[in-house]
């Protein structure tokens, strides 16, 4: 598999720019981090031990918490690297798995503090949003070892 044309930033030898180089081990470890947290903290509410519900919250935040960095370390690599935003597949999944990773917690934390019925109809969103943020986080970070070993 190759990347799309024109989707890293080339140097004369074909390689990724100096910037993008130098600042992808730091997006790349932040948003696995991130993911393993977020698994941690699916993991945790599937097996609702004692405290699950502070322990899951707090996996959640820091984990989406790590994706937005890794989001703000990607988008300044490639401002530094003087080159468009958002120009490849891997950059917009990212951008939306991001916005469901904000809008996630506040659903959970809605879900707690509204009526029975409509409680459990938020609680299912939560759930399906946070199972696909999960699917789509593994997808691009996938994407993203594509794109870098490819260059």
């Amino acid at each position: 598999m190759t990347a799309p044309a024109g989707a890293l930033a080339t140097s004369p030898n074909q390689g990724l720019s100096s910037e993008i180089a130098r600042l992808a081990p730091y997006h790349a470890s932040l948003a696995v981090l991130a993911f393993l947290l977020l698994v941690w903290g699916m993991t945790v509410a599937r097996r609702k031990g004692p405290g699950w519900l502070k322990k899951h919250r707090i996996l959640g935040i820091s984990g989406a918490a790590l994706a937005v960095s890794a989001m703000a370390v990607a988008a300044y690599m490639v401002s530094a690297a003087s080159q468009e935003h958002l120009r490849v597949p891997h950059a917009y999944l990212g951008s939306f798995i991001v916005l469901l990773l904000i809008v996630n917690p506040l659903l959970g934390f809605i879900q707690l503090r509204v009526g029975t019925d409509l409680g459990r109809r938020m609680r299912r969103v939560h759930r399906f949003l946070g199972r696909a943020a999960l699917l789509l986080m593994a997808l691009n970070i996938l994407f993203g070892m594509i794109i870098v070993g490819s260059a």
